[in-house]
C-alpha cells in the first residue's frame, strides 16, 4: 500500500506576500474610510443641529428684546400722554383709597385718579380783558380757546361708596406746580382758577423795573418796592341770558385725526364788575400755589376750572419767550398732619 505523499507547505515568495499585505491594507483602508465617512457625516449633522439651535436661540433672544422694547415704547407713549400734557391733574394713592376722585363730568361718571388736559398749539399772547366771562360755565373737560387752555373738572368725596368707607370728612392739600418752563414762559403766564365759581388769578412776581430813562429793564435782584406791581383786574359780568352750549363731537379729517378748529381769538373787551379779582403771586419759581383745603364731606363735590394764557400786558412778555411753553401738574394729596 503506497503512502500518499505529505503535502509540504510552500514558502511564500516575496511577491505573493506583498500582494496579500497590499490586499489586506486596502480592506483596512476601505473600512477606515467607511468609518471615517460615517463619523464625518455624524459630526456634520451634529454641527448643523447645534448651529440650528444657536440660530433659534439667537432669534428668540432678538424677538424677546424687540418685544420688551415694543412694550416699553407703548408704556412710554401712554406715560407721555398721561403725564406730559399741558396740564395733568392727579389724586395721590392715599386720598384715592379714602374715596377722593376726580372726573371730567359733572355727574361724576368715570371717576379717575388722574386727568390730562389737551394741549393748545401755536398760542400767542392775549390779555385777560379778552377772555370770555363764561369760562367756568362753558363745558366740562377741555374747552380751550384759540390762545388759552381751559379745563373743568370735579373733585368728589365718594368715601361712602369706597372699599374702606370712612364716613368722615377728608382733609387734603392742593398743589399746582410747573414741571416744564421752556424759555421762561412762566414769567408772563397767568393762571385763573375757579373754585365753585369763585375766581383767583395767579402770576409770577414781576422782575422788571422802570429805569430813570422811562424804559423797562429786567432786574431779578431789585427790591419789591422797585419792581413793577402786578396789574389790577376785576371780575367779569356773566350775561343773564347765557345758556351753556350743547356738547359736540370733535371734527376729524380723512385720516381720522382730530381737527383743532378753534374759533378766531376775540379781541372784544368783556364787561367787568366793580369787584376786584384776587391776584396771588407764585409761591416760588416752580410752585404756583400750595393750599391746605377745607374738609371735603362725604358726598360733597367741588368744581374747578383752570384757565392758562400768556398775558400780553405783563412786562416780561417779550420776544425772548417766543416759542416757549409751560406744563403744569396739579396734585391733590393727604395733608402731612394726617399721614
Amino acid at each position: 500500500m503506497s503512502k500518499k505523499p505529505k503535502k509540504t507547505e510552500e514558502a511564500f515568495t516575496p511577491e505573493q506576500l506583498e500582494k496579500i499585505e497590499s490586499k489586506g491594507d486596502k480592506e483596512v483602508q476601505l473600512q477606515r474610510q467607511k468609518e471615517g465617512l460615517f463619523q464625518r457625516y455624524t459630526a456634520k449633522r451634529d454641527s448643523k443641529d447645534l448651529a440650528r439651535q444657536v440660530r433659534w436661540k439667537r432669534r428668540a433672544g432678538v424677538a424677546l428684546v424687540v418685544l420688551v422694547l415694543v412694550l416699553l415704547l407703548v408704556w412710554l407713549i401712554s406715560w407721555l400722554m398721561n403725564t406730559i400734557g399741558d396740564l395733568v391733574i392727579t389724586v395721590d394713592r392715599g386720598l384715592y383709597k379714602q374715596g377722593i376722585v376726580i372726573s371730567a363730568n359733572e355727574d361724576g361718571s368715570d371717576p379717575q385718579a388722574q386727568l390730562s388736559a389737551n394741549m393748545v398749539a401755536e398760542v400767542t399772547n392775549i390779555t385777560y380783558d379778552w377772555l370770555p366771562a363764561t369760562l367756568d360755565l362753558e363745558a366740562d373737560g377741555t374747552h380751550n380757546g384759540r390762545n388759552y387752555l381751559a379745563y373743568t373738572f370735579y373733585l368728589s368725596n365718594n368715601s361712602m361708596s369706597a372699599d374702606n368707607p370712612t364716613k368722615e370728612p377728608v382733609k387734603f392739600q392742593s398743589t399746582l406746580r410747573t414741571v416744564r418752563d421752556a424759555r421762561s414762559a412762566s414769567e408772563a403766564v397767568r393762571i385763573l382758577i375757579y373754585r365753585n365759581g369763585v375766581p383767583t388769578m395767579y402770576a409770577k412776581r414781576n422782575i422788571s423795573v422802570i429805569g430813570s430813562d422811562g424804559k423797562v429793564y429786567v432786574d431779578r435782584d431789585a427790591p419789591e418796592s422797585d419792581v413793577i406791581p402786578l396789574e389790577t383786574r376785576y371780575q367779569k359780568v356773566v350775561p343773564e341770558d347765557y345758556t351753556r352750549p350743547e356738547a359736540t363731537e370733535p371734527e376729524t379729517n380723512a385720516e381720522g385725526e382730530t381737527v383743532n378748529e378753534l374759533p378766531p381769538q376775540s379781541k372784544v373787551i368783556v364787561d367787568t364788575t366793580d369787584d376786584p379779582l384776587t391776584i396771588v403771586e407764585f409761591v416760588d419759581d416752580e410752585v404756583v400755589f400750595d393750599v391746605g383745603e377745607e374738609e371735603l364731606q362725604p358726598g360733597e363735590t367741588v368744581k374747578y376750572t383752570i384757565v392758562m394764557w400768556i398775558e400780553g400786558d405783563d412786562p416780561e412778555c417779550v420776544d425772548e419767550i417766543r416759542g416757549g411753553f409751560i406744563k403744569l401738574n396739579w396734585f391733590f394729596n393727604v395733608l402731612e398732619e394726617e399721614i
